[in-house]
């Protein structure tokens, strides 16, 4: 999960070779649009926090009604449904639209934990727009104290 940092020099660029520029052409166009989602052109920008025994997952939901999400745990994989609803003034007769940033549709997002998770007790719950979601690990993957006995 964790992305690795890389500081290029301005100048390497007059150097780059032409494996390198069609590399980032294609990383460019076909890696990130929307960065694992699979919609009608919704995507949702997603944070994911490890601590030792839970994880955090904040899912930035802008126009998603709580009735309309689908949680579903199976192993150690996490599965968000949902949908946004477009505004109400789209449905209405003789509307011209501008200009068009965001759609409205389905989407579905599937997580995949490193560890199995505990899915009886993960907390739900969405906030100012911000689905958070409380993974705990599963009890066999947590950390443990092992207390040490003294030998007699």
């Amino acid at each position: 999960m964790a992305r690795e940092l890389m500081i290029r020099d301005p100048f390497d660029a007059a150097f780059m070779t032409l494996r390198e520029a069609i590399d980032r052409l294609f990383d460019q166009a076909f890696v990130r649009p929307f960065d694992g989602f699979t919609a009608l052109g919704v995507g949702m920008p997603v944070n994911i926090y490890e601590l030792p025994d839970r994880y955090h997952v904040a899912i930035l939901m802008p126009g998603v009604r709580p009735e309309s999400l689908e949680v579903q745990a199976l192993g150690s994989s996490l599965t968000i449904r949902g949908e946004v609803a477009l505004p109400e003034i789209e449905n209405e007769k003789n509307v011209a639209v501008l200009r068009r940033d965001w759609t409205g549709g389905r989407f579905a997002r599937t997580i995949e934990f490193g560890d199995p998770i505990d899915a009886e007790h993960i907390d739900a719950r969405l906030e100012n727009g911000v689905l958070h979601l409380i993974v705990p690990k599963a009890e066999s993957v947590r950390p443990r104290v092992i207390k040490v006995q003294v030998a007699r």
